[in-house]
């Protein structure tokens, strides 16, 4: 692994990355030319159903507007030959495992930096996917050849509609009249969003660095998907992927839509008042401000925040010990809440 190739500092391939930039098409068959001649060449057994040129392409794709976002960022890529199903719903370009032959041929090649992955037993805590960054000699063939961010794209049939089995990872479903509308109207949405110029009046840069949390910032990233889990259509239904859902409130007041000021509706514990609604029971005051001391030797403000993030994390949350550990991922090194033990969050549960 190079030196500086943090590999906790990255996110997951995105395998839906396309452009039909001139450029790209240019490197791409530069590449493929000088180091994949032998590649798909006679190869006994049924064809990929996406070329490996289209693969090699789509994982170049993705290196490249991760590198211009951050040429520190690496991404996440199994190596699990296993992992790549190209007739599923998620994987709309049918990238496969062959995937796999790509990375490897350009990590021989120089192309690209590996940290390879570890793998300690199902459900280990240090199970790691393999993460890849563009080598020095790939960032200098991106910086001479620079493609404009706005030519890469996101493919119109990119599924937005996800359904999380019990295990937290994307099912297949068959489509019904339901599924198929929440999908239009979503796509519609997508439609909205695309067409029009969301930004943040404060921001100086591409992201917003808040702790360990970085959100990056702009139309790139505001393509919306509906999660719902369980496998069950009833279960969250969440809208997730737009960039402003991971700022602060004070970021948030800072937003612009076509270059206007917008003005954000609160509705005050509105998960816990429909509850209470569902319940009958009506509620007075803020329903997260519990007695001083309830967290001993903390401030009202901060023992509030605490509460409320418990509270929506055990909503959607399977047991209560999934929550725990939820609640205490949710915050930075140092914090209380990430020192609070079962027993502690029992308490104020």
């Amino acid at each position: 692994m190079p030196a500086s190739l943090d590999p906790f500092y990255s996110r997951p391939i995105d395998v839906h990355r396309w452009s039909d930039h001139p450029t790209v098409g240019e490197i791409v068959e530069e590449i493929w030319g000088n180091h994949f001649g032998d590649m798909g060449a006679n190869r006994p057994g049924p064809k990929p159903r996406t070329p490996f040129k289209d693969q090699l392409k789509v994982l170049l794709l993705d290196c490249y507007v991760a590198w211009l976002e951050d040429p520190e960022l690496s991404i996440g890529v199994s190596m699990d030959v296993n992992a790549y199903d190209t007739g599923s719903r998620y994987n709309a370009l049918h990238i496969s495992k062959h995937i796999t032959r790509v990375v490897n041929r350009l990590v021989e090649v120089g192309l690209l930096d590996i940290a390879k992955g570890s793998y300690g037993g199902e459900g280990a805590g240090g199970n790691r996917t393999t993460r890849v960054r563009p080598s020095d000699q790939l960032q200098a063939l991106f910086g001479g050849n620079p493609v404009p961010r706005d030519d890469i794209y996101r493919i119109d049939s990119e599924e937005c509609l996800i359904l999380r089995g019990r295990d937290g990872k994307p099912e297949e479903y068959e489509d019904t009249e339901a599924t198929n509308r929440a999908r239009e109207d979503l796509r519609a949405y997508n439609r909205v969003l695309a067409n029009h110029f969301i930004d943040l009046s404060t921001a100086e840069d591409t992201r917003i660095v808040d702790g360990e949390r970085t959100t990056w910032i702009g139309r790139h990233h505001q393509f919306v998907r509906r999660v719902f889990s369980r496998g069950d259509w009833g279960c969250n239904g969440r809208f997730y992927g737009g960039w402003w859902q991971g700022l602060s409130s004070d970021d948030r007041a800072n937003i612009l839509i076509n270059d206007q000021p917008t003005v954000e509706v609160d509705f005050n514990a509105l998960h816990v008042q429909i509850l209470s609604a569902e319940a009958g029971v009506e509620l007075d005051g803020d329903p997260y401000e519990l007695p001083e001391g309830t967290v001993p030797g903390t401030p009202a403000p901060l023992q509030r925040k605490l509460v409320k993030r418990l509270i929506l994390t055990a909503l959607n949350a399977s047991n209560q010990t999934s929550a725990f550990g939820s609640f205490r991922d949710d915050w930075p090194q140092g914090h209380l809440g990430k020192t609070m033990t079962n027993k502690d969050l029992g308490n104020l549960m």
